[in-house]
């Protein structure tokens, strides 16, 4: 899903906003006034794609301005699960 975002151009991303946007409205109606939605993830898994549309389109915005910076991940670094416990002896 993720992919196909970003493959997207701006235009195409704000239509895809505009009918999430428009599937909440509905989902809300149904959910609140009629009580017929089936499944109440459908709210939740379109203000997700609303949220994804805008981080990408701006990305390309800061991308085309020269704002974007990558940050590289941390070599070496060290998780939570690799980490010994502390005060725990055996």
């Amino acid at each position: 899903m993720k992919d196909n975002f970003t493959s997207l151009s701006v235009e195409e991303l704000k239509k895809e906003i505009q009918s999430s946007s428009e599937e909440v409205r509905k989902a809300r109606f149904q959910f609140g006034v009629t009580r017929s939605l089936e499944n109440p993830r459908v709210i939740r898994n379109h203000k997700k794609r609303i949220a994804q549309g805008l981080t990408i389109i701006r990305e390309k915005e800061l991308a085309a301005a020269g704002k974007l910076k990558q940050i590289p991940p941390k070599a070496g670094k060290v998780t939570a699960a690799a980490k010994p416990a502390k005060g725990k002896k055996k």
